[in-house]
């Protein structure tokens, strides 16, 4: 990714206010969803009588925060069963869900309505960018480049980066927070648990690595046979009179084709390795769910873990809502290998000595 931090670097400082404002939201969404899957524990206990001891308000401080913190809310909770009765209390918990998750999807929708005037903007600055650059090329580096291809470059590969990278963006930002901060929960409620964890996503993740490298060399070969093509076009239509003249029409045809015909393979590889994305991921997902509920189950009904039933429960929602966030990134890092390749080319077409970002 020293490919994506050099154009971050080089981009995004004009907007480092819209950057701040999503990632705060980002995080206030994260914490709000945390808050609202916890309601789902008193819930499941009234409605199976798990748990009916009595108990007292404790004044803060007087024990750690969790601690305080929880006994507050169930006292709050058995409160509201002596004045409402069972069903009361249930239907405010679950209005009080229904607020919260309220408030995390608006506070979600903050996030990505800052996030999209900077990406429209470094989209645009991008722009600027290799036009100005383009411009201030010397005449004869044009003699020895095709029209078309920097043609091609101006045009479709700054679109890949536009609906690559920049589509990205907001997963970028937001994925791994949401991720942070639900293992953060998972560890406060079970290390063992989110140890073992911790051990399984790394695979996942390098499967999906190793695919995504592939990706990003054959879209860097895809846009470069389009550029190919539109060479063809440029020389084609500019050289009309003298391929009629010696009756070339078969060969320029010829020709054409068999470029149209080495793109068409191109991208169909990669479009079936993009579709892999999706699949691959769900069932490296669920494959980590079952193997976490297996050995999770197996700690509480062996008695090696203070884990209740609902709270397990609770884990395996959160745990569960990481899976999400994560097949985003995993799409996030395909559609970013495919931008970065259209990057490479957009550098090499306006900075002949250097095939970097400035």
């Amino acid at each position: 990714m020293k490919d994506l931090w050099l154009l971050l670097r080089r981009f995004v400082p004009p907007y480092k206010k819209y950057l701040l404002l999503n990632i705060l939201f980002n995080f206030l969404s994260a914490f709000l969803t945390l808050f609202s899957f916890a309601l789902i524990i008193p819930i499941l206990e009234m409605l199976f009588k798990v748990k009916e001891a009595h108990y007292e308000f404790m004044p803060w401080g007087s024990a750690g925060l969790k601690d305080t913190l929880i006994n507050n809310f169930y006292w709050i909770t058995q409160q509201c069963i002596g004045e409402w009765g069972p069903i009361g209390t249930l239907v405010a918990l679950a209005a009080a869900l229904v607020f919260m998750t309220g408030l995390k999807t608006g506070t979600a929708y903050a996030s990505s309505y800052f996030v999209i005037p900077m990406r429209a903007g470094i989209v645009r600055d991008i722009r600027n960018f290799v036009y100005d650059k383009i411009v201030s090329l010397p005449i004869g580096y044009f003699t020895s480049e095709r029209k078309g291809d920097v043609m091609a470059r101006m045009t479709g590969d700054v679109a890949e980066i536009e609906n690559s990278i920049m589509a990205s963006l907001d997963m970028l930002f937001k994925n791994p927070v949401m991720i942070i901060v639900c293992l953060g929960m998972m560890i406060m409620i079970s290390w063992q648990l989110t140890l073992f964890v911790l051990v399984l996503l790394p695979i996942a993740g390098l499967v999906m690595g190793r695919v995504g490298k592939r990706l990003k060399r054959k879209s860097l070969q895809g846009q470069q046979q389009w550029g190919i093509i539109m060479s063809y076009i440029e020389e084609t239509l500019g050289g009309l009179r003298v391929i009629k003249a010696f009756n070339a029409e078969s060969k320029v045809t010829g020709r054409f084709r068999n470029g149209n015909q080495r793109f068409y393979n191109i991208t169909t590889s990669v479009q079936r390795r993009q579709s892999l994305a999706h699949p691959m991921s769900e069932l490296l997902g669920t494959m980590t769910i079952a193997i976490v509920l297996c050995f999770g189950g197996a700690l509480i009904l062996s008695g090696k873990t203070s884990l209740t039933a609902p709270e397990f429960i609770y884990y395996m929602v959160i745990f569960y809502s990481i899976i999400n966030p994560a097949k985003d990134l995993s799409k996030a890092v395909y559609a970013i290998q495919k931008g970065l390749a259209a990057m490479e080319r957009l550098m090499a077409a306006v900075t002949p000595m250097s095939r970097t970002v400035p």
